[in-house]
């Protein structure tokens, strides 16, 4: 709700036109350049994941291991499972999910059950998806501007340094 994205898209009507620029930014992806790549993303922030996750599997010679960890309020608030589902097919590519607003597993279909999480994405899941990364991460960013700084916080925590990370 609080993101800039978000309340843009809820002031939408039937009809609107919506202008687009971009992309714009710092961050540029060269094959290869990261052992794994750990996206962070809340709500909208995932959009910027989703060109360079693309990028990573439409070129077989790029070997970056990729986490992604999407974090929405519900299952429903999740957009591009499919992409995202197809994605996780590849040998490099893993997904998770973090909901806020739910607390069971149990309603959601089996091939989610296991990598979704519940509550807010903190220290101790950010730790643990470190630790897991099969290569040293880079970590990427997007989300709204408290969900960014809370993450870089807990990305030094876990033992990455400030040049390890790049918040969008």
């Amino acid at each position: 709700q609080m993101g800039l994205m978000s309340r843009y898209v809820e002031s939408w009507r039937a009809g609107d036109t919506a202008f687009w620029r971009g992309p714009f930014g710092d961050f540029f992806y060269k094959p290869n350049q990261y052992g794994e790549l750990l996206m962070l993303a809340a709500g909208t922030g995932l959009a910027p994941m989703v060109p360079i996750l693309q990028s990573i599997t439409d070129n077989e010679d790029d070997e970056t291991f990729v986490t992604l960890v999407g974090c929405f309020k519900t299952f429903e608030s999740i957009y591009l499972k499919t992409f995202l589902q197809e994605q996780a097919c590849f040998w490099n590519v893993r997904t998770f999910f973090v909901l806020s607003q739910e607390s069971s597993s149990e309603q959601l279909p089996r091939s989610y059950q296991e990598k979704t999480r519940f509550g807010r994405l903190g220290q101790d899941l950010i730790k643990e998806l470190v630790s897991c990364c099969r290569r040293k991460p880079f970590a990427l960013v997007c989300g709204s501007a408290e969900f960014n700084k809370d993450i870089a916080r807990c990305l030094l925590c876990a033992g990455l340094t400030e040049d390890s990370y790049f918040l969008f």
